[in-house]
């Protein structure tokens, strides 16, 4: 390829400064104050990564943190020429580098910003694609000179030249980008703008531009001839993408949350497809692929804790159970509530299972049936914090937690004496001998996260209410921060003359915390855990956060609900939810609840001998409807978006469905242990699913998220970030459903509810939902080495690695 004349003239200027176009390896620099400055991003600012400079030498090596804009300052040291290189998840999510090459004149400040199109650049120049810092011999082989990161730069922008022009990307940061100081992370900016249509694959060397039919590639490899081009069309449609509502072909997101189960509770042995890999209960050895214990038990092997005197993250342990303590009896649906017989075993499942992970299947069958039902295992606030030791780095004590405390002493039947609790929290399913049949399907033909978490610690009010706003509700009187009854304050230390039982928690009691205030029980534990980790607690001076399962402010018509210390209800909330961040855009959407609708209903009380209005209050998901919270909605004529599964589905025949919708089962198909199973969650799936594709146009640019609220207390070995003080909590099933779908796909990337919130708010071009909520944090970058830990953290995901665009 011929290099452009401007360019190289322009280039040249930038790179030559005396070194007549030769090798400036004896271009020897001292400190003096001389420093590098620049900018790293792909889309995002890379927040809390670690830009790395090595000279020509591979010596002096330099590395300072980036802020939470990408931008950085390095002491300039050694011999030029200098190559920049920081971490990144690339546009597939692999662990790849961003990297940048120099050679510096004369002067005290240089600017050499870390993108996309920079990395493409230094590829060429060097003849490799970097992984980390080059070596010596790597940049003495390259011949780097003026001249050949000139032609470097030509042979990258020239091909992209009219994608600059469609996209209005000035000269000034394309002619040089890595020297120019103009470009910034911020999507006002054009090139990042560029960044966020476009899909740069960098260790691929590959340039994806449009969408659909008109989609082109354009791969520029580290050496040799560039291939594919950019046509009219592709220009075209990626103009189309700016101009228009989205920045990808996705039009209409459906976010369905089933209840309470695990990643390992439910894909803990899936087999993943070729060139694939997992990290479950079987790719870990944990169990055998019949279910059986398998090499690595121990790893899973549950222990008991000694008795405590105060709350604490991690218990002195006191010895491994010989066996799981028996699994609990399920209780049966009687109008209008569902009735749990309290810690009674259950005698379908042995008294002698191994003290671990065990195949559910094996003793219940897997199914719709009543029989297919299994016990509910505890999963509140502190319990889960208890169980994880906050970052599951020990596995151990998911099992005496929940045997020693249950539900808390403030739930109706809980006591010392029978928390309510046995085995049932460590089964799993097992795909390899035929369970969740749809659900591996789905994985097989579409693409499924096994690093997704349920956003806060906890139970299902908190995590809906996160989905919902990123953020958790506070108590407050008439919008002013207060203080809760007393008796609705958590007490999470130890009664005396028990191994571990809470002195106030549970469904009627103990669920707010002020975690501002390090003296409130239980909250000094996880502050200074977090201090150790350096993580900000996110906790506001004098709130108490809600952070397990009372009702809303409002029923699901706008009544407002007493408060008070017998009333289990919490305030109306002024939180920003996506609602409000989507109006305001003028983007459409409906959060639709199985239940709020008669006509949801209406069948399932003939079936179940009730009355209308009681199976309606028996399907209903109050606490999964959590707009129903907000004043700002509820007072609003954001109330008409909420809606029923009758109008779910009629929108879809009828095309009319909103950009954005939220979908939650009926409570019995939710495939909440107790009075759900899995079977009938996927049931749910499957008939949703052939709905919307029964539809075609409509499918063709829709996205389906599928996860659960949270793991419902089940076991889970995967990796948790800490990201504040609410969270996160233990991996959760997420799969994409969506012609887009990278099939078969696994995708590495961390991510928690908030990732559906940036996910939307990245299609739609929203800002976050306010300063503290949790869309504000930036992307993970992870390395090849781990990639289920952010190095950055706390970050959190946007899901745009599980697409194919």
């Amino acid at each position: 390829m011929k290099l452009h004349p401007l360019a190289l003239a322009c280039a040249t200027l930038v790179y030559l400064c005396g070194c007549s176009g030769s090798s400036s390896s004896s271009n020897s620099l001292t400190s003096g104050g001389a420093t590098v400055s620049g900018v790293a991003a792909s889309g995002k600012a890379l927040a809390g990564v670690t830009v790395s400079m090595v000279d020509s030498s591979g010596q002096n090596l330099q590395t300072a943190l980036t802020d939470g804009s990408g931008n950085f300052t390095l002491p300039l040291k050694g011999t030029a020429p200098f190559i920049l290189t920081a971490p990144f998840n690339d546009a597939d999510g692999s662990a790849a580098s961003l990297s940048s090459v120099i050679i510096p004149g004369a002067g005290s400040a240089v600017q050499a910003n870390l993108t996309p199109l920079t990395s493409l650049v230094t590829q060429r120049v060097l003849g490799l694609v970097p992984n980390g810092s080059p070596s010596a011999a790597q940049i003495s082989a390259a011949k780097i000179s003026a001249a050949s990161i000139a032609q470097a730069v030509s042979d990258v922008t020239l091909p992209l030249q009219p994608l600059f022009t469609a996209l209005g990307v000035p000269a000034s940061e394309t002619i040089d980008p890595i020297g120019n100081a103009v470009y910034r992370a911020a999507a006002s900016d054009p090139l990042d703008n560029l960044f966020d249509l476009a899909r740069f694959n960098v260790h691929a060397g590959q340039v994806a531009v449009g969408a659909d039919a008109n989609r082109a590639v354009l791969t520029i490899p580290p050496s040799g001839n560039i291939s594919g081009a950019l046509p009219a069309t592709a220009i075209q449609s990626v103009l189309a993408l700016n101009n228009g509502p989205t920045t990808t072909p996705i039009q209409n997101v459906i976010v369905i949350v089933g209840e309470n189960q695990t990643f390992d509770a439910v894909f803990g042995a899936y087999q993943p497809t070729s060139g694939q890999t997992v990290k479950n209960l079987l790719s870990q050895g944990i169990i055998n692929a019949d279910g059986t214990p398998g090499p690595n038990f121990s790893l899973a092997l549950q222990n008991q804790g000694a008795t405590q005197t105060a709350y604490t993250l991690n218990p002195t342990r006191a010895g491994a159970y010989a066996t799981l303590p028996q699994p609990t009896a399920i209780g049966e649906l009687k109008a209008p509530t569902f009735q749990d017989p309290g810690g009674v075993p259950d005698t379908r499942f042995p008294a002698n299972l191994p003290s671990g992970p065990f195949q559910l299947t094996k003793y219940a069958p897997y199914g719709t049936a009543a029989s297919a039902q299994t016990g509910d295992p505890v999963h509140r606030f502190f319990q889960m914090w208890q169980q994880t030791g906050g970052d599951n780095s020990k596995l151990d004590l998911f099992t005496w937690v929940a045997a020693t405390v249950g539900q808390g002493g403030d739930t109706k039947g809980i006591t010392p004496s029978n928390p309510g609790q046995g085995g049932e929290l460590m089964g799993f399913l097992n795909m390899a001998s035929g369970d969740a049949p749809y659900f591996k399907s789905l994985a097989q033909q579409y693409a499924l996260s096994d690093n997704y978490h349920q956003g806060i610690m906890g139970g299902t009010g908190a995590n809906f209410f996160t989905i919902a706003t990123g953020d958790l509700p506070y108590f407050n009187n008439g919008g002013a921060v207060g203080t809760p009854p007393a008796n609705q304050i958590e007490n999470p230390n130890p009664l005396a003359q028990t191994p571990n039982f809470y002195s106030q928690d549970g469904y009627q009691g103990g669920s707010y915390v002020n975690c501002s205030d390090a003296s409130q029980p239980g909250v000094g534990a996880i502050l200074n855990f977090l201090s150790g980790k350096k993580v900000k607690s996110n906790c506001d001076a004098g709130k108490y956060y809600l952070v397990n399962n009372y009702n809303p402010g409002y029923d699901m018509n706008g009544n407002v609900q007493p408060i008070g210390p017998n009333n289990y209800n919490y305030p109306p909330q002024t939180v920003p939810t996506i609602a409000e961040g989507l109006a305001k855009k003028n983007v459409a959407w409906k959060w639709y609840t199985g239940g709020r609708e008669i006509a949801d209903v209406t069948a399932d009380a003939a079936a179940l001998g009730f009355p209308v209005a009681v199976a309606q209050g028996a399907q209903y998901n109050a606490i999964g409807d959590p707009l129903v919270a907000s004043s700002n909605v509820m007072n609003s004529s954001l109330k008409s978006s909420l809606a029923g599964l009758t109008t779910f589905y009629s929108d879809v025949a009828k095309g009319t469905l909103p950009a954005v919708s939220f979908v939650v089962p009926k409570n019995l198909d939710s495939g909440h242990p107790g009075y759900s199973a899995p079977a009938r969650y996927e049931a749910f799936l499957q008939d949703l699913i052939a709905k919307v594709k029964a539809n075609p146009t409509l499918w063709a640019h829709t996205a389906i998220l599928v996860t659960t609220d949270e793991g419902g207390g089940h076991f889970d070995s995967g990796y948790i970030q800490n990201v504040d003080f609410f969270g996160d909590g233990p991996r959760i099933p997420f799969l994409l459903v969506s012609p887009y779908a990278r099939t078969g796909f696994i995708d590495h990337t961390y991510y928690d509810h908030s990732s559906v919130l940036k996910f939307i708010e990245r299609n739609w071009r929203l800002p976050p939902l306010s300063p503290r909520s949790r869309d504000n944090l930036p992307n993970p970058v992870s390395v090849a080495a781990d990639q289920y830990r952010p190095v950055n953290t706390s970050a959190v995901g946007d899901l745009m690695a599980m697409f194919n665009f």
